[in-house]
């Protein structure tokens, strides 16, 4: 049983010759099924699923069941050429996440001999696997990506890394002030006092976080979550560079300790939206 329908070219097989069914089938019944207990319907697909997603949507139309959106991403490939299994070039998601997890390893014990092997372990896992989720989806779906291992892991190049340091930062600077026993609340801080241009456009960049994933998740780009979260490691490093926290006179440190504190919260939900994790200390 085929189902031929408008404006695609390639027939859908809806049942074989000896009665059986098929995997779209069974994703037919799925999505009426789904589309009864949802608000939202979103299905995120590679690229070579691109035509069994235009073959469902115009499908469901016709049963009169409400279609999914879909995000669909494009293929990805290594610096040595495109994968393909079919001629026995690919890397199973497994062993990629093993090797950039090793490699970053070896830049944890380079740079942090103080640490426990346990606690070494815990940062290059939340750093290898943050920098492969977020390569993945700091471009948009429709963009063809390179993923590079190196490039992944360079602080310098601004990828999770770069952002998961900066909330490291932040931790850091919290907990001397908390160890100096030095005051961090919001309420009583004066935040008037903020008037520093490093400042001013931090305190901009942290507002703008409600309307960005107010906006990707509308327009399902979530690149512009990895976008934002980058932008706002980078103002929060010039700040740091410009404004001394916790050598500042008193009343300006409890201000900008809050803004520090602040910074730490919403690069530690940016990260989670994300799905990467916000180490305390890398």
């Amino acid at each position: 049983l085929i189902l031929h329908l408008d404006g695609i070219e390639k027939g859908l097989v809806i049942q074989r010759a000896d009665g059986t069914s098929l995997y779209t089938t069974r994703d037919l019944a799925y999505h009426r099924w789904k589309s009864e207990r949802c608000d939202r319907m979103i299905d995120v697909l590679g690229k070579d699923h691109e035509l069994v997603s235009q073959q469902l949507r115009k499908a469901l139309l016709l049963l009169g069941v409400k279609a999914p959106e879909f995000v669909i991403f494009e293929f990805v490939s290594l610096p040595s050429g495109s994968l393909s299994t079919r001629a026995g070039r690919y890397i199973s998601a497994d062993e990629l996440m093993e090797k950039i997890e090793a490699r970053a390893y070896e830049e944890v014990e380079k740079r942090r001999r103080d640490l426990s092997e346990d606690k070494k372990r815990e940062i290059a896992r939340m750093v290898g696997i943050g920098a492969l989720r977020y390569d993945m989806v700091k471009v948009s779906p429709e963009k063809h990506i390179v993923f590079n291992l190196e490039d992944a892991l360079d602080i310098e190049k601004k990828g999770a890394p770069f952002i998961q340091y900066a909330h490291a930062r932040a931790a850091s600077i919290l907990r001397m002030a908390t160890d100096r026993g030095f005051k961090i609340d919001s309420a009583d801080a004066n935040v008037a006092l903020l008037r520093d241009k490093s400042e001013v456009e931090l305190i901009k960049k942290l507002a703008m976080f409600e309307y960005v994933m107010e906006s990707a998740a509308s327009e399902l780009k979530l690149h512009k979550v990895a976008r934002y979260a980058r932008e706002l490691a980078e103002v929060f490093n010039i700040f740091y560079k410009n404004c001394p926290v916790l050598n500042a006179e008193e009343e300006l440190r409890e201000a900008r300790l809050v803004l520090v504190d602040c910074t730490k919260q919403v690069l530690c939900e940016v990260l989670s939206v994300l799905g990467i994790e916000a180490p305390e200390e890398m």
